[in-house]
């Protein structure tokens, strides 16, 4: 394999739907308003994306060092394989996460104009944002290996995603933006939820403590349910904000589909590709579900 592919597949850019996925809902929301912003959806979906570029690398640089794909015998990681070494893993984080830094600050400067309070705030929420993406298993405090997963990826890709990409267009910011930025949330959730049901033995014998290690296969399979649940409720419920007669149906559609995907999970299926697979179908039906919600908010 070339140095090419191997740096591209430790990226995973199976991953991104999850990040673009936040900033174009934001940028749907902002568009329905008429405040869309061309510089800042581009910045703003290149610093998500190298956000999640890093948080991929961090995660393989943070599991080897911990033993945990090791114990697991993961050969689809770039360090637990041996294709890429650890001072290259190094120097790459350290590269990606200026990179971040730097298209971060452009982002700040196309929506305020200026170095103001709105700024250093959002330079503080984009900092933290960067120390999340490095902290889920890198160093000694690594919130992912104690169960906090969920609640960051939460955060990030629900309300600053999505609601810092509707704020930083229209310069405010209204409560109902949060039911729609927190049900994506919810869906970008389940989709780390399914990764740590493929890895919940291996995770358990490395004493990374995730959601589906503390509740157990079955009761992580209600957990999957509750968190497609309510996500759903949620855009129904944000559907009566709007004036299209198309976006209270499209949940119900698309929540079927991810209730028939939770279902073939729940029967435990063997090894890991199954897992694979329904990763793949949930990020590519969260990232259609906001394309569709766009095109019937603007059409």
């Amino acid at each position: 394999m070339s140095t090419a592919k191997i740096w591209l597949k430790a990226a995973r850019l199976r991953t991104l739907p999850l990040a673009a996925g936040g900033i174009l809902l934001g940028s749907f929301l902002a568009a329905y308003e008429y405040s869309f912003s061309w510089p800042v959806f581009l910045l703003a979906f290149f610093t998500a994306v190298l956000l999640q570029i890093l948080s991929n690398l961090a995660n393989d640089y943070g599991d080897y060092q911990k033993g945990t794909d090791q114990a697991a015998e993961r050969n689809d990681r770039a360090l637990a394989s041996g294709a890429i070494s650890l001072k290259a893993m190094k120097n790459a984080l350290w590269i990606v996460g200026l990179a971040t830094l730097f298209c971060g600050l452009g982002l700040l400067f196309a929506a305020f104009q200026k170095l103001d309070f709105k700024f250093l705030v959002w330079l503080s929420i984009g900092l933290a944002a960067i120390a999340a993406a490095m902290k889920y298993t890198v160093g000694k405090s690594a919130y992912g290996y104690r169960g906090l997963g969920d609640l960051f990826v939460l955060l990030f890709f629900g309300p600053v995603a999505v609601g810092g990409t509707y704020m930083l267009m229209t310069g405010q910011l209204h409560e109902n933006i949060f039911v729609a930025s927190i049900g994506f949330g919810l869906l970008c959730v389940a989709v780390l939820n399914i990764n740590n049901l493929r890895d919940i033995e291996s995770d358990k014998a490395a004493g990374k403590k995730t959601m589906a290690v503390r509740l157990g296969f079955k009761k992580t399979i209600w957990y999957q349910y509750g968190l497609f649940g309510s996500a759903i409720l949620l855009f129904i419920l944000f559907a009566r904000v709007s004036v299209s007669p198309y976006d209270h149906f499209l949940p119900i559609l698309i929540g079927t589909a991810y209730y028939f995907i939770t279902f073939k999970l729940s029967k435990q299926p063997l090894g890991r590709e199954p897992y694979n697979q329904a990763l793949k179908q949930v990020s590519l039906l969260n990232l259609l579900f906001v394309i569709l919600l766009g095109i019937f908010w603007l059409a």
